[in-house]
């Protein structure tokens, strides 16, 4: 039934949700989503029969009864597509911007106002026409579709005369949520730390360092964090400050939260910025503030219970900036499922002798793999010298079986590029090759997480990329602290699907010719 979505969508170059098959059991939800592509127009979906049944409604959904809005039939949305907001990057089907303008549930219902099931329901769209009860934030209360005979993609939406609907003009537009305006694009700009000017920008920049200030106090998740020592050199060669890296954590907090939430973090501080190796703290100690959250976990390594520090909001967030951890490197898994990870990681790690054309070519090899697999997969750029490769799982198997997987893909990719690339771990028996890296599917390994800054010259980026990218002349020193935020606000959050809906690992082995 998601044949011609499927179809339309190149999943590499959108942020879309890929439509793998009908949903088992109807919620009966419903979601408008303002739609601002060439044209400006509100997207009316039902949940039933597994699908979203989608409509383009171009002067969107009235709860004026006199209005009847014209509601153009358009191809079935997988139910996932229900939480979808972003933005679609230029050259995709429908390119533009999209947020959820409201949502909530609804019920099909007969003439005489009897709940109908999925089958009927179905019926009588087939039949031309569904009443329905909404129970959203703005639509509420009893609505029809009737589809027009002259054209069997055109259907009238009609509010029906009840305590719900309104006698004035109704413009959805003005109806817009304002409450929550980080919901409305990928990334709120959110006001700058310091405001006094600087003489030093990275070559990159869209954003200049305006950190000169020494500390700050600043409220957040209804706590005081004082940030201190703004103005201290963290990163030499370009003279970007401290304040100018907790500047981005502040701006960037929306998108790069998501990736933190609910994970344990290996801490590595760099209090004196990158020009000193730092420290790594794994737990999080007396001195932490009582509302940092933390959880228990029994290291093996040291035979004790280590208090990991869980991020879940932008106090702690900027809290943990301040006390030098320039990046972000979360567990695989979230203390909810915690033996089983959330994705596989293939980790493409190139040696001081490799170019980076070759990681782009053993990253090509490995998607062409996964392709074949079957399985969807998103890509980021290391925000150092490598790109990790992840492939959403959904933490429906243990690590054991994940790292398996990855060393069957690891396996393969290094068989087709066998001149520069290596499974070997060991630094002295990997030489100047490649090493691909499985063995990051383990609990307690980490890598940066997705909009993590890295302590590397430039303040460069761990940045999400799209397939279409990945391609010879990237490069990790194209993304940093001062133009993520631009490219976010460009093409949304490309990389969240990585955290939701898993694969099917034994139908991956299956459709590479592997039982195990």
């Amino acid at each position: 039934m998601l044949t011609h979505y499927n179809k339309k969508r190149n999943f590499n170059n959108t942020p879309e949700p890929s439509g793998n098959g009908k949903s088992d059991a109807s919620k009966h939800r419903f979601v408008v989503q303002r739609h601002d592509a060439s044209r400006l127009h509100y997207d009316f979906r039902l949940e039933l029969n597994g699908v979203l049944k989608s409509w383009a409604v171009p002067k969107g959904p009235s709860l004026n009864a006199a209005d009847k809005r014209l509601a153009v039939q358009v191809e079935d949305h997988p139910v996932a597509y229900i939480n979808f907001s972003g933005t679609i990057p230029e050259g995709n089907y429908g390119a533009g911007k999209v947020e959820v303008w409201d949502k909530g549930v609804f019920t099909p219902v007969d003439e005489k106002g009897n709940n109908l099931t999925d089958k009927q329901a179905a019926t009588w769209l087939k039949n031309g026409q569904l009443k329905f009860n909404l129970k959203g934030k703005k639509l509420k209360g009893g609505f029809a579709l009737v589809q027009l005979k002259s054209d069997p993609k055109n259907w009238l939406m009609i509010k029906h005369k009840d305590s719900h609907a309104v006698t004035t003009s109704y413009d959805p537009d003005k109806d817009r949520k304002k409450d929550s305006p980080a919901k409305k694009t990928a990334v709120k700009k959110a006001t700058s730390l310091i405001n006094k000017p600087a003489s030093k920008k990275t070559s990159a920049s869209t954003r200049k360092d305006t950190s000169t200030d020494k500390e700050k106090t600043i409220k957040a998740n209804g706590h005081s964090v004082q940030l201190t020592s703004l103005s201290k050199i963290y990163f030499p060669k370009n003279k970007i400050t401290k304040g100018a890296l907790l500047d981005y954590y502040q701006t960037m907090a929306p998108v790069i939260l998501p990736y933190l939430k609910n994970r344990p973090l290996s801490l590595k501080r760099n209090p004196n910025g990158i020009a000193d190796k730092g420290f790594f703290q794994k737990d999080a100690g007396e001195n932490f503030p009582a509302w940092i959250k933390t959880a228990p976990f029994y290291a093996e390594s040291t035979g004790k219970t280590v208090n990991y520090t869980i991020c879940n909001d932008i106090a702690t967030l900027l809290y943990l900036a301040n006390l030098g951890c320039i990046e972000m490197n979360p567990w695989n898994s979230t203390i909810k499922s915690p033996n089983n990870p959330s994705y596989l990681i293939i980790d493409v790690d190139p040696s001081a002798k490799n170019t980076f054309d070759q990681v782009i070519e053993t990253v090509q090899c490995t998607g062409q793999i996964l392709e074949k697999a079957g399985a969807t997969f998103y890509c980021k750029t290391s925000g150092a010298t490598g790109i990790h490769v992840f492939v959403p799982l959904n933490a429906k198997y243990p690590y054991e079986e994940v790292r398996q997987f990855g060393e069957i893909i690891a396996t393969e990719v290094q068989k087709q590029l066998p001149g520069f690339t290596s499974l070997e771990r060991s630094l002295s028996k990997r030489g100047n090759n490649i090493y691909i890296d499985y063995l990051q599917n383990s609990k307690g390994q980490t890598v940066a997480a997705a909009y993590s800054a890295r302590p590397v010259e430039g303040a460069q980026v761990s940045a999400p990329l799209l397939w279409k990218e990945v391609k010879k002349g990237l490069h990790p020193s194209q993304f940093n602290i001062f133009n993520m935020e631009k490219r976010v606000r460009q093409l949304g959050d490309v990389f969240y699907m990585a955290i939701k809906k898993g694969v099917n690992i034994k139908t991956c082995l299956k459709n590479l010719g592997i039982s195990i």
